[in-house]
């Protein structure tokens, strides 16, 4: 399932920080010319024709090849070897910079990115969990239970709990504790939507015996398992004796404050808005961390955030911003951190309402897409840095088409597109017209969207050119999402952000248009049986091929205009080790300090 994001507000419209000292710049070969004060995409492109000169004339570099490298690797975003390099030393603390305070640390209660970054599978555990850096598949590993059996018809679900688990105030841990969990996120009082949400076909479950739990579905789903390592197992001894609306309020619940897991760390401390303390479990059932201490800091202000990185007082910076990125010319930062940019599961999107005229033959759709300057937004206005693409899945995994091309930007094709369709400028009045109704139509997008502003703006002068009137409204969050499951709008843009694997049914089905995540009215026989069937197939490669097929059913009707993947940009002190992207966030109970590790002067 894939869940909205307001990537697009402010954040990533801030002005990011310019180091006042710049690196001296080193050029090769003077007809090259200089890179101080390019977008890393001008820089990269700089010493790529450094490099070819210098090997045509067969000149000796005049700058070492280890600085050269490290330079190229520090444009492009990408994590040296020697980061994975080395005997992992035990000990230290790693402070990680993070935005926001979360409203709890119980992400059953609160679906929050923060809280669940800091607590699923690091706190709290699952009955399983997916191989981190098995990517683009990302399977299946044990995690409290050891082994699972499913059932012919794939419908029960038997787990082996692991023995010898204790919680982190030393009580056992037993099927007692999963059967609690359960109890709370299907109560309807209780907070957990947005995990039981993932359940509503589970039929029953129960436990066998002190380390067995059978889980029986309703019908064939191949999520089931996904669904259940979402779930942050959490002690019975804490929870069972809580009603639900115990369970949501920190003031009778001490797990949404004060976690206690089974995981590879445990709670130490939280001072709100300032700093959030793990430290090492070294009763754990598997392999204990190499840090001894990990705290997350929290700091609002991107700026800040950078100057703390400068000072030494934070270890790794998560969320940098686009432009904090291209302008990075710090000599501190270049000479003792790395960076990262990794493409996870999201996409950017704009959306065709097809309950309006406008939207509902597939030549209109298909000509407003090719009127958005895609190729011109990600190089000009983005600096580079999205990809582009066409899937609604995970870009890397194999339910994309890689065949698939997106539409090019064709203003002159769009408008043969839109004459076939009806809409041309009957009347002389310079806008386009059908049977009377004119094309002119409202774009709304959420308040503080900067991001998307500045290409929106294009957009309505690009479409005003050829006799489509445009308005833009801005619209606070709480508002935007009401009229998008009313279905209350013309066009909009998001981004949906999600997982290794994705069930699309609640954006994609026609049965979404009530009460799913289907707010453009799209309905396709074929497509809601591609995805029916789906559901039920097993066989990833399988399921796949029907993905693929689904997927060219949407390039060729283009209900949503597919931006672009938004990367993932973050900073990482040198002296961090066993750092490795992953779409499960960083593995930091895999991460150790180098101790020997000293700046360059």
């Amino acid at each position: 399932m894939k869940h909205a994001s307001r990537w697009l507000g402010s954040d990533m419209g801030r002005l990011g920080v310019r180091a006042a000292l710049c690196l001296a710049c080193l050029c090769a070969v003077a007809a090259v010319g200089c890179t101080r004060g390019k977008t890393d995409q001008e820089r990269a492109r700089a010493a790529a024709e450094a490099a070819s000169a210098r090997a045509a004339k067969a000149e000796p570099s005049a700058v070492p090849a280890s600085v050269a490298a490290a330079d190229d690797l520090w444009l492009a975003g990408k994590l040296p070897a020697s980061v994975m390099q080395g005997q992992p030393h035990s000990g230290g603390e790693l402070v990680v910079g993070i935005r926001t305070d979360p409203p709890s640390l119980n992400p059953s209660v609160d679906a929050d990115a923060v809280a669940s970054w800091i607590t699923r599978h690091r706190v709290y555990e699952g009955l399983i969990n997916v191989d981190p850096f098995d990517d683009p598949n990302y399977r299946y590993v044990p995690e409290l239970a050891t082994t699972w059996e499913i059932s012919a018809d794939r419908k029960t679900y038997t787990f082996h709990l692991r023995k010898g688990v204790v919680w982190h105030d030393g009580l056992p841990f037993t099927a007692r504790d999963v059967i609690a969990t359960l109890d709370k996120i299907r109560d309807p009082t209780t907070k957990a939507v947005h995990v039981r949400s993932s359940l509503q076909e589970l039929a029953s479950y129960s436990a066998d015996d002190d380390y067995t739990v059978t889980f029986k579905w309703k019908r064939p789903y191949f999520l089931s398992l996904d669904a259940l390592s979402d779930i942050p197992i959490q002690p019975a001894h804490v929870i069972a004796r809580l009603k639900g609306r115990e369970y949501n309020e920190a003031a009778t619940n001490i797990l949404n404050r004060n976690p206690i897991g089974t995981g590879p760390f445990k709670f130490v401390t939280w001072q709100s808005n300032q700093k959030i303390a793990l430290a090492r479990n070294d009763a754990y059932w598997g392999q204990a961390p190499y840090l001894e201490r990990l705290v997350f800091r929290i700091q609002s202000d991107h700026t800040v955030m950078l100057q703390l990185a400068e000072r030494g007082d934070i270890d790794m910076v998560d969320q940098v911003t686009t432009e904090q990125w291209v302008h990075m010319d710090s000599p501190v930062l270049r000479q003792a951190w790395n960076r990262s940019k990794f493409y996870s599961a999201n996409y950017a999107w704009i959306g065709w309402n097809e309950e309006r005229p406008f939207f509902a033959d597939k030549r209109v759709r298909r000509a407003l897409t090719m009127l958005v300057d895609r190729p011109g937004v990600i190089e000009k206005m983005l600096y580079g840095l999205p990809r582009p693409t066409t899937c609604h899945f995970y870009w890397a995994s194999s339910a994309c088409d890689a065949e698939l091309k997106p539409l090019p930007y064709d203003p002159g094709a769009a408008q043969t597109l839109l004459d076939e369709a009806g809409w041309k400028d009957s009347n002389g009045d310079g806008v386009r017209d059908r049977q009377g109704v004119e094309f002119r139509f409202v774009f709304m997008l959420p308040v503080g969207a900067s991001e998307a502003a500045h290409w929106v703006a294009k957009l309505k002068e690009d479409l005003s050119r050829i006799g489509i009137e445009m308005e833009i409204q801005s619209v606070e969050w709480a508002a935007f999402s009401k009229r998008l499951s009313e279905h209350r709008f013309d066009a909009c843009t998001l981004l949906w952000a999600g997982g290794p694997r994705d069930e699309p049914t609640q954006i994609w089905h026609s049965s979404g248009i009530k009460g799913g995540s289907n707010y453009i009215s799209y309905r396709n026989p074929a497509v809601d049986k591609l995805l029916e069937d789906a559901r039920v197939v097993f066989d990833a490669g399988e399921r796949d091929a029907l993905y693929r097929k689904f997927g060219g059913i949407l390039q060729d009707e283009q209900p949503y205009t597919f931006m672009y993947v938004r990367p993932e940009l973050a900073l990482l002190h040198k002296k961090i080790k066993g750092a490795r992207e992953s779409l499960m966030w960083w593995q930091f109970e895999r991460m150790w300090i180098d101790p020997s590790f000293q700046a360059p002067k």
